[in-house]
């Protein structure tokens, strides 16, 4: 079975939440597919240029907290 979880994030300074997100969603989809933010390119589609890079943090004091 697939777990799925709820997930926050900032996108241009918009809170995004998504509730159905799975382990291999990626966020380059999102971005492309859903918000059509086709400036958004794929890599090196190995994760070794940085280029999907994701902050992870958390909202806190006005800011973000890494």
């Amino acid at each position: 079975m697939e777990d799925r979880r709820e997930i926050g994030f900032l996108l241009n300074g918009d809170e995004v939440r998504l509730s159905e997100v799975g382990a291999e969603d990626m966020v380059l989809d999102f971005l492309r597919l859903q918000c059509r933010l086709t400036g958004t390119r794929e890599g090196c589609a190995e994760g070794d240029c940085g280029a999907c890079t994701v902050l992870v943090g958390r909202l806190a004091g006005g800011g973000l907290v890494l």
